[in-house]
Protein backbone atom coordinates (compact mmCIF):
# COMPACT_ATOMS: atom_id res chain seq x y z
CA UNK A 1 0.00 0.00 0.00
CA UNK A 2 1.49 3.25 -1.06
CA UNK A 3 -0.29 5.79 0.86
CA UNK A 4 0.66 7.62 2.74
CA UNK A 5 4.54 6.73 2.18
CA UNK A 6 6.32 8.93 -0.09
CA UNK A 7 9.27 7.50 -2.12
CA UNK A 8 11.74 7.74 0.87
CA UNK A 9 9.65 6.20 3.14
CA UNK A 10 9.42 3.69 0.47
CA UNK A 11 13.18 3.47 0.12
CA UNK A 12 14.07 2.57 3.71
CA UNK A 13 11.03 -1.18 3.25
CA UNK A 14 13.49 -3.10 1.58
CA UNK A 15 16.83 -2.59 3.52
CA UNK A 16 14.93 -3.21 6.67
CA UNK A 17 12.67 -5.94 5.30
CA UNK A 18 15.67 -8.29 3.63
CA UNK A 19 17.58 -7.74 6.50
CA UNK A 20 14.46 -9.04 9.35
CA UNK A 21 13.29 -11.06 7.55
CA UNK A 22 16.76 -13.05 7.40
CA UNK A 23 16.79 -12.82 10.69
CA UNK A 24 13.33 -15.04 10.87
CA UNK A 25 14.05 -17.25 8.17
CA UNK A 26 17.02 -18.75 8.57
CA UNK A 27 16.17 -19.06 11.99
CA UNK A 28 18.59 -17.13 14.11
CA UNK A 29 15.26 -15.64 16.23
CA UNK A 30 12.64 -18.76 16.26
CA UNK A 31 15.99 -21.43 16.69
CA UNK A 32 18.68 -18.84 18.56
CA UNK A 33 16.55 -16.22 20.75
CA UNK A 34 13.23 -17.44 21.35
CA UNK A 35 14.02 -21.23 22.21
CA UNK A 36 17.03 -20.04 24.24
CA UNK A 37 14.75 -18.02 26.24
CA UNK A 38 16.74 -14.93 25.61
CA UNK A 39 14.94 -11.90 24.19
CA UNK A 40 17.59 -9.85 22.84
CA UNK A 41 20.11 -10.23 20.00
CA UNK A 42 23.26 -7.81 20.21
CA UNK A 43 24.52 -8.61 17.29
CA UNK A 44 21.12 -7.92 15.16
CA UNK A 45 20.55 -4.63 17.17
CA UNK A 46 24.21 -3.94 16.07
CA UNK A 47 24.15 -4.08 12.48
CA UNK A 48 20.09 -2.53 12.31
CA UNK A 49 21.49 0.41 14.53
CA UNK A 50 24.82 1.08 13.06
CA UNK A 51 25.20 -0.45 9.62
CA UNK A 52 21.54 0.40 8.44
CA UNK A 53 20.93 3.29 10.55
CA UNK A 54 17.35 2.58 11.24
CA UNK A 55 17.66 3.76 14.78
CA UNK A 56 17.80 7.04 13.47
CA UNK A 57 15.13 7.00 11.06
CA UNK A 58 12.09 8.92 13.36
CA UNK A 59 14.69 11.48 14.93
CA UNK A 60 15.19 15.01 14.00
CA UNK A 61 18.37 15.28 12.03
CA UNK A 62 19.13 18.27 14.19
CA UNK A 63 20.25 15.46 16.79
CA UNK A 64 21.87 13.37 13.98
CA UNK A 65 18.97 11.43 12.72
CA UNK A 66 17.00 10.59 9.40
CA UNK A 67 14.34 12.88 10.06
CA UNK A 68 11.92 10.53 8.55
CA UNK A 69 9.14 11.59 11.26
CA UNK A 70 6.45 9.06 11.99
CA UNK A 71 5.62 7.94 8.53
CA UNK A 72 9.24 6.41 8.80
CA UNK A 73 8.97 4.93 12.13
CA UNK A 74 5.91 3.25 11.36
CA UNK A 75 7.87 2.06 8.15
CA UNK A 76 10.70 -0.20 10.16
CA UNK A 77 7.77 -1.19 13.11
CA UNK A 78 5.45 -2.83 10.32
CA UNK A 79 8.59 -5.09 9.13
CA UNK A 80 9.74 -5.38 12.97
CA UNK A 81 6.83 -7.03 13.54
CA UNK A 82 6.85 -9.21 10.67
CA UNK A 83 10.16 -10.88 12.02
CA UNK A 84 9.31 -10.40 15.46
CA UNK A 85 12.92 -9.48 15.57
CA UNK A 86 14.62 -9.44 19.23
CA UNK A 87 15.77 -6.10 19.58
CA UNK A 88 14.76 -2.81 22.10
CA UNK A 89 13.72 -0.46 19.01
CA UNK A 90 9.87 -0.02 19.95
CA UNK A 91 10.71 1.38 23.66
CA UNK A 92 14.47 3.93 23.25
CA UNK A 93 14.05 4.81 19.52
CA UNK A 94 10.01 5.34 19.29
CA UNK A 95 8.64 6.21 22.42
CA UNK A 96 11.70 7.51 24.55
CA UNK A 97 12.76 9.26 21.31
CA UNK A 98 9.33 10.81 20.46
CA UNK A 99 8.94 12.11 23.97
CA UNK A 100 12.48 13.76 24.32
CA UNK A 101 11.61 15.66 20.93
CA UNK A 102 8.67 16.67 21.89
CA UNK A 103 8.80 17.54 25.87
CA UNK A 104 12.66 17.15 26.55
CA UNK A 105 15.07 19.96 27.82
CA UNK A 106 17.88 21.61 25.46
CA UNK A 107 20.67 19.44 27.08
CA UNK A 108 19.96 16.55 27.91
CA UNK A 109 18.01 16.14 24.52
CA UNK A 110 20.86 17.10 22.49
CA UNK A 111 23.35 14.52 24.67
CA UNK A 112 20.78 11.35 24.62
CA UNK A 113 19.02 11.87 21.48
CA UNK A 114 22.33 11.46 19.12
CA UNK A 115 22.97 8.13 21.22
CA UNK A 116 19.64 6.97 20.55
CA UNK A 117 20.10 7.25 16.79
CA UNK A 118 23.43 5.50 16.70
CA UNK A 119 22.32 2.86 18.67
CA UNK A 120 24.53 3.25 21.54
CA UNK A 121 22.38 3.89 24.30
CA UNK A 122 19.18 2.10 24.84
CA UNK A 123 16.30 3.63 26.67
CA UNK A 124 13.33 2.53 27.94
CA UNK A 125 9.67 4.29 29.51
CA UNK A 126 8.28 2.82 32.18
CA UNK A 127 5.42 4.34 33.78
CA UNK A 128 4.19 2.25 37.06
CA UNK A 129 2.65 2.70 40.48
CA UNK A 130 4.72 5.22 42.92
CA UNK A 131 8.52 4.13 42.20
CA UNK A 132 8.02 0.81 40.83
CA UNK A 133 7.03 -0.37 37.26
CA UNK A 134 6.33 -3.66 36.36
CA UNK A 135 6.74 -5.91 32.54
CA UNK A 136 8.84 -2.65 31.40
CA UNK A 137 9.65 -3.11 27.82
CA UNK A 138 13.30 -4.29 27.58
CA UNK A 139 13.92 -3.29 30.89
CA UNK A 140 16.62 -5.19 31.61
CA UNK A 141 18.63 -4.26 28.44
CA UNK A 142 18.25 -0.67 28.90
CA UNK A 143 21.04 2.06 29.86
CA UNK A 144 18.81 5.06 30.80
CA UNK A 145 15.60 4.63 32.50
CA UNK A 146 12.71 7.38 31.80
CA UNK A 147 9.76 8.04 33.91
CA UNK A 148 7.23 10.95 34.04
CA UNK A 149 6.75 12.38 37.89
CA UNK A 150 4.02 14.35 38.57
CA UNK A 151 3.97 17.60 40.23
CA UNK A 152 1.24 20.32 40.98
CA UNK A 153 1.85 22.24 37.55
CA UNK A 154 2.77 19.28 35.22
CA UNK A 155 4.99 16.49 34.55
CA UNK A 156 8.89 16.11 34.96
CA UNK A 157 10.36 13.11 32.90
CA UNK A 158 13.40 11.88 35.30
CA UNK A 159 15.85 9.80 33.83
CA UNK A 160 18.26 7.67 35.94
CA UNK A 161 20.91 5.79 34.66
CA UNK A 162 20.76 1.63 34.46
CA UNK A 163 23.87 1.59 36.62
CA UNK A 164 22.81 3.93 39.42
CA UNK A 165 23.08 3.14 42.62
CA UNK A 166 19.66 1.60 44.44
CA UNK A 167 18.20 1.16 41.16
CA UNK A 168 16.57 -2.46 41.05
CA UNK A 169 16.07 -4.42 37.70
CA UNK A 170 14.31 -7.51 37.70
CA UNK A 171 13.67 -9.55 34.94
CA UNK A 172 10.68 -11.40 33.59
CA UNK A 173 10.03 -14.79 31.31
CA UNK A 174 6.39 -14.25 29.52
CA UNK A 175 4.51 -16.03 27.51
CA UNK A 176 6.17 -13.89 24.70
CA UNK A 177 9.76 -14.86 24.18
CA UNK A 178 10.41 -12.21 21.28
CA UNK A 179 10.41 -9.32 23.84
CA UNK A 180 12.69 -8.62 26.91
CA UNK A 181 10.58 -7.50 29.85
CA UNK A 182 11.39 -6.57 33.63
CA UNK A 183 10.19 -4.66 37.15
CA UNK A 184 12.04 -1.52 37.23
CA UNK A 185 11.79 -0.17 41.17
CA UNK A 186 14.04 2.91 41.81
CA UNK A 187 12.93 3.46 45.33
CA UNK A 188 16.20 3.17 46.39
CA UNK A 189 18.04 5.95 43.72
CA UNK A 190 19.12 9.17 45.16
CA UNK A 191 17.83 12.42 44.11
CA UNK A 192 20.84 13.24 43.22
CA UNK A 193 20.90 10.51 40.97
CA UNK A 194 17.56 11.30 38.46
CA UNK A 195 18.01 14.03 36.39
CA UNK A 196 15.08 15.99 34.83
CA UNK A 197 15.10 15.64 31.31
CA UNK A 198 11.97 17.27 30.55
CA UNK A 199 8.70 18.94 31.19
CA UNK A 200 5.19 18.70 29.95
CA UNK A 201 1.91 19.62 31.17
CA UNK A 202 -0.51 17.00 31.94
CA UNK A 203 -2.63 17.15 29.26
CA UNK A 204 0.40 17.26 26.69
CA UNK A 205 1.57 14.24 28.35
CA UNK A 206 -1.56 12.57 27.58
CA UNK A 207 -1.30 13.10 23.85
CA UNK A 208 2.01 11.99 24.11
CA UNK A 209 1.06 8.65 25.55
CA UNK A 210 -1.46 8.10 23.44
CA UNK A 211 0.87 8.91 20.24
CA UNK A 212 3.09 6.81 21.53
CA UNK A 213 1.25 4.28 20.60
CA UNK A 214 1.39 4.44 17.30
CA UNK A 215 4.18 2.84 17.09
CA UNK A 216 2.90 -0.48 18.51
CA UNK A 217 -0.27 -0.65 16.57
CA UNK A 218 1.74 -0.47 13.31
CA UNK A 219 3.71 -3.35 14.69
CA UNK A 220 0.59 -5.47 15.12
CA UNK A 221 -0.63 -4.74 11.55
CA UNK A 222 3.36 -6.20 10.10
CA UNK A 223 2.75 -9.22 12.80
CA UNK A 224 -0.61 -9.76 11.00
CA UNK A 225 0.16 -9.65 7.42
CA UNK A 226 2.98 -11.86 8.13
CA UNK A 227 0.09 -14.30 9.93
CA UNK A 228 -1.95 -13.89 6.75
CA UNK A 229 1.04 -14.65 4.29
CA UNK A 230 2.15 -17.85 6.14
CA UNK A 231 -1.56 -18.59 6.01
CA UNK A 232 -2.16 -18.29 2.16
CA UNK A 233 1.26 -20.08 1.21
CA UNK A 234 0.58 -23.23 3.49
CA UNK A 235 -2.93 -23.31 2.13
CA UNK A 236 -2.01 -23.08 -1.66
CA UNK A 237 0.24 -26.52 -0.78
CA UNK A 238 -1.61 -28.26 1.74
CA UNK A 239 -3.38 -31.19 -0.46
CA UNK A 240 -6.55 -32.59 0.69
CA UNK A 241 -8.45 -35.19 -1.19
CA UNK A 242 -6.83 -34.16 -4.26
CA UNK A 243 -7.09 -30.61 -4.20
CA UNK A 244 -5.35 -27.50 -2.34
CA UNK A 245 -7.29 -26.74 0.80
CA UNK A 246 -7.05 -22.75 -0.51
CA UNK A 247 -9.60 -24.01 -2.58
CA UNK A 248 -12.68 -25.22 -0.25
CA UNK A 249 -14.70 -22.31 0.28
CA UNK A 250 -15.06 -22.01 4.23
CA UNK A 251 -11.42 -21.66 3.95
CA UNK A 252 -12.07 -18.75 1.30
CA UNK A 253 -14.24 -16.99 3.10
CA UNK A 254 -12.03 -17.13 6.43
CA UNK A 255 -9.15 -15.73 4.37
CA UNK A 256 -10.95 -13.13 3.20
CA UNK A 257 -12.44 -12.13 6.81
CA UNK A 258 -8.70 -12.03 7.52
CA UNK A 259 -7.43 -9.51 4.91
CA UNK A 260 -10.82 -7.49 5.75
CA UNK A 261 -9.77 -7.05 9.53
CA UNK A 262 -6.14 -6.14 8.23
CA UNK A 263 -6.66 -3.61 6.08
CA UNK A 264 -9.54 -1.74 8.19
CA UNK A 265 -6.30 -1.84 10.86
CA UNK A 266 -3.76 -0.53 8.43
CA UNK A 267 -6.44 2.14 7.10
CA UNK A 268 -6.47 3.31 11.25
CA UNK A 269 -2.78 2.97 11.66
CA UNK A 270 -2.31 4.93 8.71
CA UNK A 271 -4.98 7.38 9.08
CA UNK A 272 -3.49 8.07 12.51
CA UNK A 273 -0.56 8.74 11.22
CA UNK A 274 -1.57 11.56 9.05
CA UNK A 275 -3.98 12.70 11.23
CA UNK A 276 -4.23 16.48 11.94
CA UNK A 277 -3.24 17.57 15.47
CA UNK A 278 -6.77 18.26 16.69
CA UNK A 279 -7.64 14.90 15.59
CA UNK A 280 -4.09 12.80 16.55
CA UNK A 281 -4.89 12.21 20.14
CA UNK A 282 -8.50 9.96 18.94
CA UNK A 283 -6.87 8.25 16.17
CA UNK A 284 -4.16 6.94 17.53
CA UNK A 285 -6.42 5.82 20.51
CA UNK A 286 -8.52 3.78 18.02
CA UNK A 287 -5.15 2.52 15.81
CA UNK A 288 -3.34 0.99 18.56
CA UNK A 289 -6.87 -0.73 20.22
CA UNK A 290 -7.96 -2.06 16.70
CA UNK A 291 -4.80 -3.07 15.34
CA UNK A 292 -3.72 -4.90 18.32
CA UNK A 293 -7.21 -6.42 18.67
CA UNK A 294 -6.78 -7.27 15.08
CA UNK A 295 -3.83 -8.90 15.16
CA UNK A 296 -4.51 -11.00 17.88
CA UNK A 297 -7.77 -12.24 16.03
CA UNK A 298 -5.76 -13.05 12.75
CA UNK A 299 -2.79 -14.45 14.45
CA UNK A 300 -5.23 -17.16 15.95
CA UNK A 301 -7.70 -17.77 12.67
CA UNK A 302 -4.19 -18.55 11.31
CA UNK A 303 -3.23 -21.32 13.58
CA UNK A 304 -6.45 -23.07 13.00
CA UNK A 305 -6.19 -22.93 9.42
CA UNK A 306 -2.65 -24.62 8.98
CA UNK A 307 -4.31 -27.07 11.37
CA UNK A 308 -2.34 -29.62 13.73
CA UNK A 309 1.20 -28.03 12.70
CA UNK A 310 -0.40 -25.03 13.76
CA UNK A 311 -0.06 -25.66 17.22
CA UNK A 312 3.83 -27.16 16.91
CA UNK A 313 6.49 -25.64 18.89
CA UNK A 314 8.67 -26.34 15.51
CA UNK A 315 6.54 -24.18 13.57
CA UNK A 316 6.85 -20.40 14.00
CA UNK A 317 3.41 -19.25 14.02
CA UNK A 318 2.40 -19.44 17.88
CA UNK A 319 5.50 -16.69 18.74
CA UNK A 320 3.18 -14.43 16.49
CA UNK A 321 0.32 -15.29 18.50
CA UNK A 322 2.36 -15.00 22.17
CA UNK A 323 3.19 -11.47 20.70
CA UNK A 324 -0.30 -10.51 19.58
CA UNK A 325 -1.42 -11.65 23.07
CA UNK A 326 1.53 -9.46 24.11
CA UNK A 327 0.51 -6.16 22.19
CA UNK A 328 -3.31 -6.41 23.43
CA UNK A 329 -2.36 -5.42 26.73
CA UNK A 330 0.74 -3.40 26.15
CA UNK A 331 -0.12 0.02 27.16
CA UNK A 332 -3.36 -1.10 28.05
CA UNK A 333 -6.46 -3.11 27.17
CA UNK A 334 -8.16 -2.13 23.79
CA UNK A 335 -11.19 -1.24 26.21
CA UNK A 336 -9.06 0.98 28.29
CA UNK A 337 -8.10 3.08 24.91
CA UNK A 338 -11.65 2.52 24.29
CA UNK A 339 -12.53 4.21 27.55
CA UNK A 340 -9.96 7.13 26.75
CA UNK A 341 -11.50 7.44 23.94
CA UNK A 342 -15.27 7.83 25.27
CA UNK A 343 -13.60 10.18 27.61
CA UNK A 344 -11.99 12.15 25.46
CA UNK A 345 -15.30 13.00 23.19
CA UNK A 346 -17.60 13.26 25.63
CA UNK A 347 -15.08 16.39 26.98
CA UNK A 348 -14.87 18.01 23.58
CA UNK A 349 -18.78 17.51 23.83
CA UNK A 350 -18.92 19.38 27.45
Amino acid sequence: MAYPFSSENNLIREPARGFLQEWFDDGKGPEKVFKSGQAFDAAAWTKFTQELGMSAIAIDESYGGAGMGELGLIVVMEELGASLCSIPFLSGCAVVAGLLEKMGEDQPKSKILPKIATGELIAVYCEGDGNKANYVANGSLADLIVFPYFVADGIDYIGISAQAKGLSITPHKTMDPSRNFASVDWSGVADSERQIIGYGSKEAHRKMIAQSHLALAAESIGGAQKCLDMTLEYTAQRIQFDRPIASVQAIKHRCADMFILLEAARSAVYGAAVATDIEKTQACLVAKAYATDAFYKIAGDAIQLHGGIGFTWEYPLHFFFKRARANRTMFGTPQEAYADLADDVLGEAE
